[in-house]
């Protein structure tokens, strides 16, 4: 089967890690650290609430962040190192060249699919190269429930290109109304937790990762790493400290 009918297969199934100890995600104990409130505007909220893991405006591509940047976010990363992603190519391309045209393809944050990656594969912490399955998994995507991965979606940019586009399907399908998670619709998740999406972006990431895992993993993983990036790309200068 060619690619392109294999991706919509995943986009029509669940693709994101599926059991409770994988989606567990990042081997990364900082990851697990809850920075304190300094009062930074970083629209990502100080404590968790699971029903609104983070904003629209965070997770939609407003062309905050130039492939530069990106760059410059692996060589001075959040952990204080530099990231084996500053030095890596696929396809010809820089990571941070990948990451940006598919996040502008798509119109899903840069800083929300470094985030992504992070909680399910820890590869922006490394600063030595991971494993080639780690990087072949690097968004869980193609992993769905109880299930092996697949591995038409096997490598880096597959990965990176699937997850994106996996992300803005149930974020649009939260919009239209035709998705299983939707905003302001309550729904179980598989702790079991029952969950209110308050937007749309909330609603994508339940359906990517059906799991709150307060301390854990999961969507508060979610949430902890993406305010961990946003503060440190706010600090490089890389995002307005209003959003």
């Amino acid at each position: 089967m060619k690619y392109a009918a294999l991706l919509l297969v995943c986009l029509l199934s669940a693709c994101a890690i599926g059991d409770e100890e994988e989606a567990a995600g990042s081997d990364e104990p900082e990851d697990y650290v809850v920075d304190p409130d300094d009062g930074k505007g970083d629209g990502v909220a100080a404590v968790f609430n699971q029903n609104e893991v983070v904003g629209d405006d965070i997770f939609l591509d407003r062309g905050d962040m130039s492939v530069a940047e990106v760059q410059t976010f692996f060589e001075r990363s959040p952990y204080g190192n530099r990231s084996w992603l500053a030095d890596y190519s696929v396809n010809g391309q820089s990571a941070a060249q990948a990451l940006v045209a598919v996040a502008t393809q798509q119109g899903i944050s840069p800083i929300m699919l470094l985030a992504r990656m992070q909680v399910e594969t820890g590869l922006v912490s490394k600063a030595a190269r991971p494993t080639q399955h780690r990087i072949d998994r690097a968004f869980g995507c193609g992993c769905p429930d109880g299930s092996a991965c697949n591995a038409a979606y096997r490598g880096f940019a597959k990965q990176l290109e699937c997850g994106a586009k996996i992300l803005r399907k149930w974020y649009d399908a939260s919009v239209d109304g035709s998705g299983d998670w939707r905003r302001n619709v309550a729904r179980r998740t598989l702790d079991p937790r029952t969950v209110t999406p308050r937007n749309h972006a909330t609603a994508s990431l339940y359906a990517y990762t059906p799991w709150v895992l307060v301390n854990r993993g999961g969507n508060w993983l979610v949430w902890n790493v993406t305010r961990k990036f946003i503060r440190h790309a706010e600090a490089e200068g890389f995002l307005p400290t209003t959003i």
